[in-house]
């Protein structure tokens, strides 16, 4: 009876853990930006947009220089202000409260070519998957350990 209830408590804890992992996933809000006319695209981990967001840019000192809202597709844009080398963006889900991000647009960067295209050091999806994998087969294999275990020494006790 024993190893019944191990493994219907793992089986509970690998649903428990697929499910927490796309939970973290589905909140994430990204910003990413384009130059020329700076475009700001936000979009929530699932690639959904994010419309009628609020969108406020500041300059290096900190002074709101524009702000606005994000059209259906996540959008917005606005032009540089010429000797303006860095922008503050800070975008807000007006539909969704609590999602909030913001990211720093260094032109003198961008053009270099030194930018991260305003996403980050994050992992792409397919090595986050790889990575959820590894940790599920990790779960699985410590389970068997721990079943083995207590029939080893079920054995041993006889």
């Amino acid at each position: 009876m024993n190893g019944k209830r191990v493994f219907a408590i793992f089986v509970m804890l690998l649903v428990l853990s697929c499910l927490s992992i796309s939970t973290v996933s589905a909140h994430r809000l990204h910003i990413v930006h384009k130059l020329s006319e700076i475009e700001i695209e936000a979009y929530f981990g699932g690639g959904t947009p994010c419309r009628d967001a609020n969108v406020n840019v500041y300059d290096k000192e900190g002074n709101l220089y524009i702000d606005g809202v994000t059209d259906d597709e996540g959008k917005f844009r606005f032009s540089p202000k010429i000797g303006m080398d860095e922008y503050k963006v800070v975008v807000e889900a007006v539909h969704m409260p609590g999602h909030k991000a913001e990211t720093v647009i260094n032109l003198s960067q961008e053009a270099a070519g030194a930018g991260a295209g305003g996403m980050g050091t994050e992992m792409p999806l397919y090595t986050r998957a790889i990575a959820g994998f590894g940790y599920l087969i990790g779960l699985a294999g410590a389970a068997m350990a721990y079943m083995g275990w207590k029939l080893k020494r079920k054995y041993e006790n006889q």
